[in-house]
């Protein structure tokens, strides 16, 4: 899980719709964290556990930082601030293991709110944990960084 914002290539593409969303009560946004959202419309960094409702889908990459844990002094205030933009786009996203070409135009999913994997099932075939959907493998640079399309 991110600990601090973080930079990462981008390959710009046409703006996908963007909107406003409120951060769940007890979670904090990095910016460029991938960004779940909740059942009751909430979101939370992709990966978390306890979330206010079922997480439903993946809706981008954060825009900024946004902490609503409660810390003291810690700004902006969660009723007084507009909701955390979450962007759709295309970037250059670590994976738990490096995909190919033969892989481009797979699906790719959220690990935690950093890393993106080709595997769904995180558990087993008797108990599957399936995870959310961030986008598909858009390609690979010729180092052989991958880019992540998140529609």
């Amino acid at each position: 899980m991110l600990a601090a914002d973080r930079v990462i290539p981008e390959r710009k593409i046409a703006p996908g719709p963007e909107f406003p969303h409120m951060v769940a009560a007890g979670f904090r946004l990095f910016r460029n964290s991938i960004t779940a959202v909740c059942a009751d419309g909430t979101v939370v960094p992709a990966g978390s556990a306890n979330t206010p409702s079922p997480l439903v889908a993946i809706v981008g990459m954060a825009t900024t930082q946004y902490d609503n844990t409660g810390a003291a002094g810690l700004v902006p205030d969660i009723d007084t601030a507009p909701g955390v933009w979450i962007r759709k786009g295309c970037w250059a996203l670590p994976f738990d293991v490096a995909p190919t070409w033969a892989n481009v135009n797979a699906p790719v999913y959220a690990v935690d709110d950093e890393t993106v994997t080709l595997t769904e099932n995180a558990g087993t075939e008797a108990a599957p944990a399936n995870r959310l959907q961030v986008g598909t493998l858009a390609g690979l640079e010729s180092d052989g960084t991958p880019y992540v399309l998140i529609p």
